[in-house]
């Protein structure tokens, strides 16, 4: 947290100028007071109009400064916060997708934790600089007033510092249960939101709100507890400061009965007292606020900004003969094995298939070709050169993978496309017509400039996976993944999404569940998976004719399907 403070160095040491003026003008008051006493008792004899003109410049000094003051902490403020968001997000986009938070983790910590850090940590390093200042100041006043006033504070004064330390590990286990719970309410409400179709279909809303209100309630004890805790730590500092204070005061009057002192001084050194004493309060309080944060930090360091992607290679991606597969193995924590022993070339401008039941390491195996896994055994290349030593940026503009599941911004046609990215009218033209999105567009009035995510215009399945074509056409992507995108989709659209896919001049690897012969013939190649194995390969006809698993995979289902074979066929002929 410290680097993005002193990233900021101008508005730090603005920010400190103005706690040194607003010192001196707080410590400034107790002379004020000294000043107008002393001159009611006639130790003094300052005109009225005098006194006057010094409470107005004292005014008018306390304005300037504060507000200059709030106003340069506010600026620092906003943009240590600013550059410590952006790190998180960076860094999140940045780490491998199987150590990814979750999005309400995530907005937890930009909504909540940064938060906390803001008002625990950032504003107590402030406050700790102006008390510290106040304090340097109001001793050195002080000493000017009487020495052994001054000694008596210190003796008596480190009380309330000390006192309250004692209980900085509770006060920090206590907030940090707070924080802990309200993370797992976020995430529950984000389900809540998330699953609101399924809790109204299964008539389980009593059931997900009395899950609610118990976490709300354990979340709200223990920011009771945290808060009821701080209180009693502030009380103990608070009473530990009084005490210091009627001390500090009775040893000013026995100096003002013996005449050592005027009682326009003494008014002064009880005010200086304050200025010393409080600080030394204030100051533990804060230091307890920073340490109470200090998992909330470390937390967000491990988390995320010291996770970093290991993908990090420099050379330029080309691929020009094939994609080759050595020796692959992956298990998710050195459990059972996802992929096993795997051995296999794709040669370029080729359409591959996989198939396979679920379970069977299919999509495993397109993440780790995505590059989107890299703690695996064995070797990925691309004309011989392994795609670890890729520089990310470079792989992932030539190497796309389509889901079932295509996010969309809530933004225009066109942005979803390009994704924020500049291209040539003619080219996204072009797009849009190898996509199969012309049809869409065309029932849209605004048409590309149609707004489109949650809330504005849905697409249908099928327009979904258009779109993601189309992302990957006009970024020129050489190598297409796609994970059982036709998945959802009735066998029509299915059959015409797949034709698209196949008909492009792109190296295919996609998985499929459609057994059907009209689709599965448009690949060059199956390949049949089994327990984390590609245990059979070869195009349609020689699978069939092998009457190994494919052709026992593939005449279960169509023995399970309803459905007529040729129904594809006659539906598209009838169109």
């Amino acid at each position: 947290m410290k680097k993005y403070i002193l990233n900021h160095k101008f508005l730090l040491s603005l920010s400190l100028i103005f706690v040194i003026v607003i010192s001196i003008v707080e410590a400034y008051q107790a002379i004020l007071f000294k000043t107008i006493v002393d001159t009611a008792t006639g130790t003094y004899s300052y005109e009225i109009s005098t006194l006057i003109l010094f409470s107005i410049i004292f005014l008018a000094a306390v304005f300037l400064s504060e507000t200059l003051s709030k106003a340069s902490n506010a600026a620092l403020n906003a943009a240590v916060m600013r550059d410590y968001k952006q790190s998180i997000i960076k860094s999140f986009l940045s780490i491998d997708t199987q150590s990814k938070l979750s999005s309400s983790e995530l907005i937890s910590i930009l909504n909540n934790d940064i938060k906390v850090i803001e008002d625990n940590y950032l504003n107590s390093i402030i406050n700790i600089a102006k008390d510290i200042f106040l304090f340097i100041i109001s001793l050195y006043l002080l000493l000017r007033i009487n020495i052994y006033l001054t000694l008596a504070i210190f003796i008596f004064g480190w009380l309330p510092v000390v006192i309250p330390q004692l209980f900085n590990k509770r006060n920090q286990a206590l907030k940090g249960k707070y924080l802990e719970n309200l993370e797992r309410q976020v995430n529950h409400v984000k389900e809540i939101a998330q699953g609101f179709e399924l809790i109204k279909g299964f008539n389980i809303e009593d059931k997900i709100f009395n899950i609610f209100s118990g976490i709300n309630k354990e979340t709200e004890h223990s920011k009771f507890k945290s808060d009821s805790f701080m209180g009693f730590q502030g009380a103990i500092s608070l009473v530990s400061g009084f005490s210091i204070f009627f001390i500090n005061i009775i040893i000013a009057s026995v100096f003002v009965m013996r005449g050592d002192i005027t009682v326009g001084s003494m008014i002064a050194a009880v005010q200086l007292m304050n200025y010393i004493i409080n600080p030394l309060i204030s100051i533990s309080m804060y230091v307890t606020k920073i340490k109470s944060v200090s998992k909330v930090i470390t937390n967000i360091q491990e988390r995320i900004l010291n996770k970093s992607n290991s993908n990090q290679g420099e050379n330029e991606f080309s691929f020009h003969n094939k994609l080759e597969i050595e020796d692959l193995s992956y298990s998710y924590d050195n459990r059972e094995e996802v992929i096993s022993n795997i051995n296999y070339v794709f040669e370029k401008g080729k359409k591959y298939a996989i198939v396979g039941e679920s379970g069977c390491g299919k999509s495993t195996l397109l993440k780790i070709l995505m590059n989107q896994i890299d703690n695996y055994q064995g070797k990925i290349k691309i004309d011989d050169t392994d795609i670890k030593s890729f520089d990310p940026s470079s792989y992932y503009n030539k190497v796309t993978l389509i889901q079932q599941n295509v996010f969309m911004f809530k933004d225009t046609i066109k942005n979803n496309i390009c994704l924020y990215n500049d291209f040539p009218e003619e080219k996204f033209n072009k797009v849009i017509k190898q996509s199969g999105l012309l049809k869409t567009i065309s029932l849209h009035e605004k048409g590309v400039d149609t707004l489109v995510g949650e809330g504005k215009v849905q697409l249908s399945g099928g327009e979904l996976n258009r779109i993601a074509i189309a992302r990957a056409l006009i970024k020129d992507a050489e190598i297409l993944l796609v994970d059982e995108a036709t998945s959802a989709l009735d066998k029509v659209t299915a059959y015409e999404i797949e034709k698209t896919l196949t008909n492009l001049d792109k190296t295919l690897i996609a998985i499929t569940h459609q057994m059907d012969e009209t689709i599965l013939n448009k690949y060059d190649e199956i390949l049949v998976m089994r327990d984390g194995k590609i245990v059979e390969s070869g195009n349609f006809k020689q699978l069939l004719d092998n009457e190994s698993h494919f052709y026992f995979m593939y005449n279960s289902k169509i023995h399970d399907n309803e459905i007529p074979n040729n129904f594809i066929k006659e539906a598209l002929d009838f169109i």
